[in-house]
């Protein structure tokens, strides 16, 4: 950046500060007496850039205010690297209100940035630089031309290690965070497994508990069959009953009248097989009287007569004997009912069976989930309350077996009545219900031990998941910290190497003005990677380390230095013309050194164009683009004409 203006108002030394249409280009020398307010220059200039000085900082920032004022305010003009030019104003007042604005010369008025801190981001945008690089490089205060710290900010920066420090810092701070996660993790990993551990979980119990559910279902399907089947075989008997009985009465009558009508057929056959075929026959002719003398107006012509009575009679033995025929089918289907239940009746098993059975299912060990592997409070290891398998419950119907075979055997036979049947019948029901309800009531039991024991497991495969996640999670971070640790060594390999070719171009650059600034006397530079220095004496013919050689020397050295890394930061951050502000750079020079130092500054690179020098006084025969000289006395720079004396000199005059 290029500066055209500074304007200050109650800032440091002076009240009001004007320093209009600078050089772009050339020296601007600063001179006068100690405390005349040369530096004061300076500090305004750091102050509007950057809103702190050199000598001040942050919190001591409210001496910069001109002693007994209660504010004061800065305004900058410069060209930024973008080549546009820019004014940046700040204010500040004794009770720490700061503000600070910036925005483009001729533009439309509207202040690009606004705030101390948006201010603060748009410079460095503009001008490639924070503070700290600035006092590192451009800002060279006479008192401050020391070794510059290896570590510092604007070293790095310089340097070109920022980023990769950064980035190698980074990375550190990541393998930590990520060692700590891990510990953390590992710590989550060991509460899962001891919860896990507290489950208990057995795979075999929940396949057990729905092997024993699966059978409890397949038993009480194979009740209800067996109660609808005896429900629907004992009705359909008892049903059977009475047209049993109807139907054998009717079979019996059909019967009965089949007969008598196949002796009237017969009957009437053979009269009129007599009366017409062999009319003389004494048969025919005692048939033919008695019929005569029983049927009023008989004739041997109606002989015809009996004919049709036979064929009459037989189709009636044929109705008869299909009546008879259907009615005994009937019997027969009506019987099949009772052999049905007969046998449904012998399928079923006996009382005790089914008291064993049930008694089996009951007595099934169910393990606790809560304790595992333990025995329920109360109850002695290995021992489990059951009753004889004999002792039938106390609710359960009490149902003779010779009674049942009985029953069965008459109603195979017909033989037992509707109530027989009906208490025969619901004795067995009453018992299969009793069977089916304790069957429910295990299914339920089963039913809530399944559920519990699902939910059991399934907590303990979330827990496993969880557990399983985080073990993966460990397994990543610790590739990550493996490839982190990888990169940080290859980034120290890239800083070493970045530091070393730095300090070859450094000792390069110094190498321009060393010989100027120490009288020839001292050549060439050694510069370590911790920056650490010695000099080539050209006297002695050897390298020298700065304790060996006078303080003033080692400030002519130590400038130079400095000057090569004003060079180095623009050609690696600025990349564009520059000011250098130097305050007392020569104090320890003599006027043959100072005189060649001040003509070949403006040399030293093409783009540090404006260099601003402070000092008490310089060479005679050196001309200035601008010289500034300033005062104990003034108050104010340009001084103010003194009214008192202008009119003297009038009167005088």
């Amino acid at each position: 950046m290029i500066i055209h203006r500074i304007h200050a108002d109650n800032v440091l030394k002076y009240t009001r500060l004007r320093l209009d249409d600078l050089p772009e280009q050339g020296l601007i020398a600063i001179t006068g007496p100690n405390e005349s307010g040369k530096s004061t220059i300076g500090e305004t200039l750091c102050f509007a850039l950057f809103g702190r000085t050199f000598s001040l900082d942050y919190d001591h920032l409210e001496k910069v205010i001109h002693w007994g004022e209660t504010h004061c305010l800065v305004a900058l003009e410069f060209t930024a690297k973008d080549g546009e030019r820019y004014l940046l104003e700040r204010f500040l007042d004794d009770a720490g209100n700061h503000s600070a604005r910036i925005g483009r010369v001729g533009g439309d008025g509207e202040p690009l940035a606004r705030g101390v801190e948006k201010v603060a981001d748009k410079v460095f945008e503009l001008i490639g630089y924070e503070y700290e690089e600035f006092i590192e490089s451009f800002y060279l205060a006479q008192r401050e031309i020391t070794t510059p710290h290896p570590h510092s900010y604007a070293v790095k920066t310089m340097a070109g290690l920022v980023t990769l420090e950064y980035s190698a810092n980074s990375f550190q701070e990541e393998v930590e965070q990520m060692r700590g996660r891990i510990e953390e993790t590992e710590q989550e990993i060991a509460n899962l497994e001891a919860q896990i551990e507290e489950l208990g979980l057995d795979p075999a119990r929940l396949a057990g508990q729905e092997a024993q559910r699966a059978e409890v279902a397949r038993q009480l399907e194979s009740l209800n069959r067996q109660l609808n089947a005896l429900d629907e075989a004992s009705l359909a008997y008892q049903d059977a009953l009475p047209r049993s009985e109807r139907a054998g009465r009717a079979a019996a009558t059909a019967g009965l009248l089949r007969f008598f009508s196949l002796i009237l057929a017969l009957a009437g056959g053979a009269g009129w097989y007599l009366l017409s075929q062999l009319p003389d026959h004494p048969w025919a002719k005692a048939l033919n009287g008695w019929l005569g003398a029983n049927i009023p107006g008989w004739g041997g012509e109606q002989a015809a007569w009996l004919l049709y009575g036979a064929i009459g009679f037989g189709l009636l033995f044929v109705l008869f004997w299909l009546r008879g025929a259907s009615q005994r089918r009937l019997q027969r289907h009506l019987a099949d009912s009772g052999r049905e239940l007969a046998q449904l009746l012998d399928a079923l098993d006996s009382p005790k069976a089914l008291a064993k059975r049930m008694q089996a299912l009951e007595d099934q060990e169910e393990p606790s989930p809560e304790q595992p592997g333990q025995e329920a409070a109360g109850e002695p290891a290995g021992e489990t309350e059951t009753r004889p398998a004999s002792e039938a419950p106390a609710s359960e119907p009490v149902v003779d077996r010779a009674a049942r075979q009985r029953l069965s055997q008459r109603v195979a036979d017909g033989q037992a009545d509707a109530a027989e049947v009906r208490d025969g019948v619901g004795a067995e029901q009453g018992l299969l219900r009793d069977l089916l309800n304790r069957l429910r009531e295990r299914q339920g039991q089963l039913d809530g031990a399944i559920a519990q024991e699902r939910e059991r497991v399934t907590r303990g495969e979330q827990i496993t998941g969880m557990r399983d996640d985080l073990a993966e999670k460990n397994a990543e971070r610790q590739h990550h910290i493996e490839l982190c640790e990888l990169a940080g060594e290859l980034l120290q390999g890239a800083m070493r190497e970045v530091s070393h070719q730095f300090n070859r171009k450094l000792r390069g650059l110094v190498s321009k003005t060393l010989p100027l600034f120490t009288d020839n006397r001292y050549e060439h530079l050694q510069i370590a990677d911790d920056l650490t220095v010695r000099a080539f004496s050209s006297e002695k013919r050897d390298f020298m380390d700065l304790e060996e050689i006078s303080s003033g020397t080692q400030r002519q050295i130590m400038l130079a230095v400095r000057l090569a890394l004003a060079e180095e930061l623009v050609g690696r951050a600025v990349r564009s013309d520059q000011f250098l502000f130097l305050d007392e750079p020569f104090a320890f020079f003599d006027q043959g050194r100072t005189r060649s130092s001040l003509r070949v500054l403006p040399t030293l690179s093409e783009q540090i164009r404006q260099i601003w020098i402070i000092g008490q006084e310089f060479p005679t025969d050196i001309v200035f683009d601008r010289h500034i000289r300033c005062d104990r006395a003034y108050l104010t720079l340009p001084p103010e004409p003194d009214p008192v004396g202008e009119e003297a000199m009038a009167e005088t005059s």
